[in-house]
């Protein structure tokens, strides 16, 4: 067995009724991305300049309110996939380990130990005492055991799949009085780092045993989260009251107890354009989805802008699909690829909120390799790859193949405040090499058919990746590609078999090389950031997913 990682206690700190932090030896080598050095790169991790989160003391009570962009009814756990869901489950529920983005490790929750086998198919977790799910029942191994199952192989009786990050989940057994043990059917290396996701946040043994309808209602959800649902008025708010008893925060976490909120609650805010004045006039404390001309708004009135680094998932991306025949010819997608101006880019659409890519993952991302030399505007030579792949200029400007027209799709959903924008310019860009996009971005209606129909060309996206890129690429019915690669499952494979050490860090780097560069299956646009706009008297951090962490949060006004 490699190292095992667990808890051990240092000082007390203010203020005296928390109890104390803790620290632990740590697991970076585990982690579902390697980390390799990220020599000359920059990322704005904290708040944009010249906004500072409110200092001095924690202040007790009080409600926050938080406005999200979109009401959901679909609360199940696995479900959680969208901001919508996790940055408000995040409160919710916790999980067996926490990524620490700071630090790049991966550390203690549920979990005060936890290990894996030198071939990372068995993986051990000591559970830690007294924790209690919020109906009352203990959060033990037993209770633990029964989220691992449903996790890996979903609960069929509620027509739940499994959690697609749980490759190869064979079984977890209880040892001992306080330990599981999970074993796979084959190496996962990045199962460890699964654990740390809301979408394997735990539940307790009763909401497993709820059907469908029950799992996905947020007031009949049983976790051991700093904060229980109190109640909810459909499309319009959801309330959450703080837990007096919490007292099992992530080890790395500054506030080791209760939350320093009374309560928070969650309105929604779907037109981008309110949001701002929102805050300014303390209607709300906080607010997702800032878009960039309302920044310098926010920061000249005072208040904060905070960006929220996606450290948990891709960048945002166009997805190619090739169900369509246009793009089936990889020099069309790789002229595609250096046909964009990612520089006008950040000047004309974005802020210096956003880091332009230069990967599938982000660059604080561990495992990140920089490859922004391959991405280069370039086009000139996108103009010969269409001219060598046999996509000759029409009449029109437009090129043209066998008499089909070079006209291609992008859907995505209207989450993102700059992505529809963001492909109006990629349309400019494109027509100058002779190729029509259909601009279809941020349209909610259309995405609901475009999803499944690979003929549509592009997916604009970023998507969670704790199981590593493989279960988001790999799948035959995978909806970001429908493309299932021989050549680039082969190497997701390796990598999840790989030990960690130069081995598994070139097998990283490749994995990301054939997506950008070599198949050009990802034409990679901004790192991914959420940002969000505060008042100045609201003191909030954020996960590496972007969640809000509320349980350490806290008002100078109440």
């Amino acid at each position: 067995m490699t190292e095992r990682i667990g808890m051990t206690s240092r000082p007390n700190r203010t203020p005296p009724r928390r109890v104390p932090a803790r620290h632990s030896l740590r697991l970076t080598a585990l982690l579902g991305i390697a980390a390799l050095a990220l020599a000359g790169c920059g990322s704005a991790a904290g708040p944009a300049t010249g906004q500072n989160p409110v200092a001095g003391e924690p202040v007790e009570g009080g409600t926050l309110v938080y406005a999200e962009v979109t009401p959901i009814n679909n609360w199940q756990t696995q479900a959680a996939r969208f901001y919508e869901k996790s940055n408000v489950l995040n409160s919710v529920l916790d999980r067996l380990t926490y990524f620490d983005a700071g630090t790049s490790e991966l550390v203690p929750w549920i979990a005060s130990e936890f290990s894996s086998s030198d071939d990372a198919t068995e993986f051990t977790f000591t559970i830690r005492p007294g924790v209690t799910f919020s109906d009352g029942s203990p959060l033990d191994a037993e209770a633990v055991k029964l989220n691992f199952d449903a996790l890996g192989l979903g609960i069929e009786a509620a027509q739940i799949q499994p959690n697609v990050d749980f490759a190869g989940y064979e079984k977890a057994e209880v040892i001992g009085e306080d330990q599981v043990r999970v074993t796979l059917t084959s190496p996962n290396a990045n199962f460890l780092r699964a654990t740390s996701s809301v979408t394997a946040g735990l539940v307790s043994p009763a909401t497993l045993k709820l059907d469908a309808a029950g799992q996905s209602a947020i007031a009949e959800i049983s976790g051991s989260g700093p904060f229980t649902f109190e109640s909810e008025q459909p499309d319009e708010e959801v309330v959450l009251a703080k837990r007096p008893d919490y007292a099992w925060a992530p080890e790395s976490a500054e506030n080791q107890g209760d939350p320093y909120l009374d309560k928070v609650v969650i309105k929604y805010l779907p037109e981008v354009a309110h949001r701002a004045g929102a805050i300014q006039s303390g209607q709300v404390d906080l607010a997702r989805g800032l878009q960039p001309l309302d920044e310098g708004t926010i920061a000249a009135s005072g208040n904060q802008v905070l960006p929220a680094q996606g450290v948990d998932l891709t960048v945002n991306m166009a997805a190619v699909r090739i169900g369509s025949g246009k793009l089936d010819d990889v020099n069309v997608r790789r002229a595609l690829q250096i046909g964009i101006d990612r520089q006008s880019l950040k000047e004309t659409v974005l802020s210096d909120s956003y880091d332009l890519a230069a990967s599938v993952l982000n660059r604080q991302a561990p495992g990140f390799t920089d490859l922004s030399a391959e991405l280069e505007y370039q086009p000139d030579k996108a103009r010969q790859l269409l001219d060598d792949a046999g996509w000759t200029v029409g009449a029109d400007g437009i090129r043209e193949k066998d008499g089909v027209a070079l006209e291609v799709t992008v859907t995505s959903s209207n989450n993102s405040v700059v992505i529809k924008p963001a492909f109006e310019l990629i349309e400019q860009q494109w027509r100058e090499i002779g190729v029509k996009l259909i601009n279809r971005a941020g349209d909610n209606t259309f995405l609901a058919t475009a999803m499944p129909d690979p003929s549509v060309e592009f997916f604009g996206t970023r998507q969670f990746i704790y199981g590593g890129l493989g279960p988001i690429f790999e799948p035959a019915n995978n909806t970001m590609t429908h493309t299932s690669d021989d050549e680039l499952n082969e190497i997701f494979a390796a990598e999840r078999a790989a030990t960690p050490g130069p081995e598994r860090d070139e097998l990283l780097a490749a994995e990301q090389h054939a997506l950008v560069v070599d198949k050009a299956y990802s034409l990679v646009l901004w790192d991914e950031v959420q940002v969000y706009g505060a008042h100045r008297d609201t003191r909030v951090e954020f996960t590496s997913g972007t969640a809000p962490v509320f349980q350490g949060a806290w008002k100078t006004g109440g």
